[in-house]
């Protein structure tokens, strides 16, 4: 079990790949989709797709300056999906639904909800639930390529858990929100606020110092019990009430906050054979070369070859 600024660090890491792994494929569809569009109109002809004043931008302006700026991104991309596939195909590799869900759901624990996740990916990266899933899948897969035929020992397993016991210790978590303010004041009258019946996602908007939960309505998230980046009264406070609850003034750092509790999660035992198969795997991509020289070198095994320089387009 990671505590919440693990899960966000560990999430920032899996954004970062998806960005990487997706700012190809989404030009390409770009690409392909405008080169279909121009296919319908006279050759040579191309019509205007922005304007500032009275100079126009075309659709091949446009895409020169793509295939200039990310074309050897969007090629290696492309080549990168068709080899890995290839490669699964060879090896007898699949990747199951089941697989892709979980992976998923690791990606989302750090977020307040789902639907949180999805719309982050939707507006910072353009990327909808089907290519968030799709990119997952291709992630996995090159994981189980990279890592097949190492083998991890039970040994191996046992000592890693023996070392890191506290990781999988089931602990209680709450989804909280909060109104963060500057000072006891301020925080009173948000609670005198609340208490006349104003809603607690339009006050967190209008009045919270947090940036990051202000613009979710204060949701900050599920929180573990006995999370080190929480202030302990904050937390124990928190423990204590029922869903739909608001406490405070509490203090937070050099503020105060409201909370209100939306969820606790009381853990369940987690599955001893799903922790070591987890484990098992972590070991191995720690075992395995850099994901990234795996492409590098399925693109030579299929002799994969790029027949543009982008850098002499004009």
């Amino acid at each position: 079990m990671m505590t919440r600024q693990e899960r966000l660090l560990r999430n920032a890491v899996i954004f970062l790949a998806i960005a990487t792994l997706m700012l190809g494929g989404l030009l390409f569809w770009s690409l392909r989709a405008m080169a279909i569009l121009k296919g319908e109109a006279a050759e040579g002809e191309s019509s205007d797709i922005a304007r500032a004043g009275d100079q126009p931008v075309t659709d091949q302006q446009w895409i020169g300056e793509l295939k200039k700026k990310h074309g050897d991104e969007v090629l290696l991309t492309l080549l990168n999906h068709i080899v890995v596939s290839k490669e699964a195909k060879a090896l007898g590799i699949t990747v199951t639904e089941n697989e892709i869900e979980k992976e998923l759901q690791r990606s989302i624990a750090g977020y307040g909800s789902e639907q949180q996740y999805y719309e982050q990916m939707e507006s910072e990266l353009g990327l909808s639930r089907e290519e968030v899933r799709d990119e997952a899948a291709y992630r996995l897969t090159l994981q189980a390529i990279a890592t097949a035929g190492i083998t991890i020992s039970e040994s191996e397993i046992d000592d890693y858990l023996a070392q890191n016991a506290e990781r999988f210790t089931p602990k209680k978590e709450m989804q909280l929100s909060m109104i963060k303010v500057y000072t006891y004041e301020e925080a009173e009258k948000v609670m005198d606020r609340l208490e006349q019946g104003e809603d607690f996602a339009a006050l967190a908007t209008e009045l919270s110092v947090d940036e990051e939960s202000r613009v979710h309505g204060g949701s900050i998230g599920m929180v573990e019990e006995d999370d080190p980046f929480w202030p302990e009264d904050l937390l124990q406070t928190a423990a204590g009430l029922e869903a739909g609850d608001i406490a405070g003034p509490l203090q937070a750092g050099d503020a105060y906050a409201v909370i209100r509790l939306e969820k606790a999660i009381v853990p369940r035992e987690q599955n001893q054979a799903e922790i070591r198969q987890q484990v098992r795997e972590e070991l191995a991509l720690e075992k395995a070369p850099p994901l990234q020289q795996v492409e590098n070198d399925l693109r030579a095994k299929y002799d994969a070859a790029i027949y543009i320089d982008n850098s002499l387009q004009d």
